[in-house]
């Protein structure tokens, strides 16, 4: 699962961090490339639920299966198309892989880990994303600037490939039958669980739709306003991902040791800050900074965040809880590049981040309410 996670990642974040640029360069504006980006994650929150709800009966490895072979094959043609309007659909296609393997790793990560080490073990899996943070952007700000976009969405399909392998030596036991499945995993809208899982929801959704934000504005803001390079934007995001790796683990070692919540609501209560300070500095050298804060902050609640949502919910539940969960995910990312453009645009360059600093800031009160089951031993 590591190897999977690590390989994909590698890819994945070619693409993603300098996208905004990608369709800036195909003469795209800062509402259009919002609106590329949001339509990709129409479809897939509308199908994000459904599809949690099908893992069991499908299969969770058959799930992971699906969705790196459309994260294999769509760069291809992304990277061919001359005209951001071609990019539009087959970035919702691209998109869509998250269905299938957002909720089936982080059930699989769960289903195959202690409890009383969970929140460890997440953070460990977790640990992809900034190494892949780290190779990733700058290289692809460098392909990019020297061979064009082209090469660079072909070396994201080729290494997407790769993680086929690991996967096919993955073992996927169910153990229930699927009738008995489908009726189960309807109960994570019954009246014992419906508060649970709707504060897990509007929880993701305030963070995500602070992370879109970002995501969109972030590679535009550093070209246009501080006059970076790709391949200098590129690093940005790789000097902010050290410490988010550094943190991964304790993070998680942290939640198994003292509590998810407790460790939840104290590295989520100094990002409205950070994103306060952030937009009254004028210097790329102390935003790097900040962003690191950030990025540290969010990797050490990260893994607590899974391990709360898994503690909450019985086994046969557990695929259909983190499937709302990325549901929540999908939302945000759907409102966050839109209003983050038209902030942008409108308002001025600095005023998403005063946004996203009000968004983290709405997440703390609703992580209190959620009740975290108690646990004998941590």
């Amino acid at each position: 699962m590591f190897a999977t996670g690590l390989v994909g990642v590698v890819s994945i974040q070619l693409i993603l961090p300098l996208f905004p640029l990608f369709l800036d360069s195909h003469g795209a504006s800062e509402m259009e490339i919002s609106f590329v980006i949001s339509l990709s994650s129409l479809a897939t929150t509308a199908l994000m639920i459904p599809v949690g709800f099908l893992m069991e009966r499908v299969g969770k490895k058959r799930m992971l299966l699906i969705g790196l072979l459309i994260w294999a094959v769509t760069p291809v043609f992304m990277g061919s198309a001359r005209n951001w309007r071609i990019v539009a659909p087959l970035y919702m296609v691209y998109n869509l892989a998250d269905v299938f393997v957002g909720p089936a790793r982080m059930a699989m990560i769960a289903k195959y880990s202690n409890p009383e080490s969970q929140a460890t073990v997440f953070g460990i899996m977790s640990m992809d994303w900034p190494v892949g943070g780290i190779v990733s952007p700058p290289l692809s700000g460098l392909l990019a600037e020297r061979s064009g976009w082209h090469l660079t969405f072909q070396v994201a399909a080729i290494v997407m490939a790769l993680t086929l392998v690991p996967v096919l030596m993955l073992k996927d036991k169910d153990e229930r039958g699927p009738q008995e499945e489908r009726i189960s995993v309807l109960n994570i809208f019954r009246r014992e669980y419906l508060t649970t899982i709707f504060l897990f929801f509007i929880f993701t959704c305030a963070l995500s739709t602070g992370q879109s934000i970002l995501s969109i504005i972030l590679p535009i803001f550093l070209k246009n306003q501080m006059d970076l390079s790709l391949t200098n934007i590129g690093l940005f995001f790789t000097g902010s991902s050290v410490l988010s790796l550094l943190s991964q683990v304790p993070g998680g070692w942290l939640a198994d040791r003292y509590g998810r919540k407790r460790v939840i609501m104290a590295f989520l209560l100094p990002i409205p800050f950070i994103f306060s300070a952030w937009s009254m500095v004028s210097d790329w050298v102390a935003m790097l900074v900040l962003y690191s804060l950030f990025a540290g902050c969010l990797s050490m609640m990260g893994s607590a965040s899974l391990a709360l949502l898994s503690d909450s919910f019985p086994s046969e539940l557990k695929g259909a809880a983190f499937s709302v969960r990325m549901t929540g995910f999908r939302m945000g990312s759907i409102v966050g590049p839109l209003l983050g453009g038209y902030l942008y645009s409108s308002l001025s360059p600095k005023s998403p981040f005063i946004a996203a600093a009000l968004l983290f800031f709405i997440g703390f009160p609703i992580v209190y309410l959620i009740k975290e089951k108690p646990k004998q031993l941590f």
